[in-house]
């Protein structure tokens, strides 16, 4: 084959075909080095006589290894601070007074001391006020289960629980209000001296049902 190529082209040309055919091959920069530019020219033009076409793309190689972490950045320069905002408007007023929640018990005490009268009043505040009013409960009653030491009452009352007591009893207890209650308190020697101290409790009713128009059970 290269003979017959050898009698068409001659010695000059059979070296240039060589070349386009190793070209062609793959080997361009080496096929190419010691040519000048008119025998490279020709090496070019046999090349792309000879030469294939493209074949089908590969598949995808694997993914790599994930690449080290860069060194971390310089923090960078604070910002200017923002412009002040407009007030905002007034709220309304707070309440003045604070309803105890329904079924809840809030607690004190009471004490008095005193000489030469044969009644007192001893007056019981509510921290938090009790809507509606609650009732007068007794100590030792179901209402009142509790003791001096852990004043208790049912919901709905109001009981009073005696610590100490000296030439003197708690007598008559006026109607609770939603602020609190007053007690009137008798000694039955007022020439000596009276003391008298202890605890209260008093405990919110639960929400009335309007179906019913009873106390929920649970609150």
């Amino acid at each position: 084959m290269l003979r017959r190529i050898h009698d068409k082209l001659g010695t000059a040309g059979l070296v240039i075909a060589i070349v386009a055919l190793i070209a062609a091959l793959g080997g361009t920069a080496l096929a190419a080095a010691s040519l000048n530019s008119k025998q490279k020219k020709e090496v070019k033009k046999i090349a792309k006589q000879f030469a294939g076409k493209p074949g089908a793309t590969g598949p995808a190689g694997p993914q790599g290894p994930k690449g080290d972490a860069g060194p971390k950045g310089d923090a960078g320069p604070k910002g200017d601070a923002g412009p002040k905002g407009d007030e905002g408007k007034q709220g309304p007023a707070g309440p003045t007074e604070t309803t105890l929640p329904p079924g809840k018990t809030e607690t004190g005490v009471w004490s008095l001391s005193n000489k030469g009268l044969g009644s007192y009043f001893v007056s019981f505040s509510f921290p938090l006020r009790v809507v509606p009013a609650p009732q007068l409960g007794l100590e030792g009653t179901a209402e009142c289960p509790g003791t001096a030491e852990e004043p208790k009452a049912k919901r709905g009352y109001i009981c009073t629980y005696t610590e100490q007591e000296a030439n003197g009893f708690l007598a008559t207890g006026f109607q609770p209000s939603s602020s609190g209650m007053i007690w009137e308190f008798s000694s039955p020697n007022p020439e000596q001296g009276s003391f008298g101290k202890g605890t209260w409790a008093v405990t919110q009713r639960c929400p009335i049902d309007p179906e019913t128009e009873e106390e929920f059970e649970e609150c």
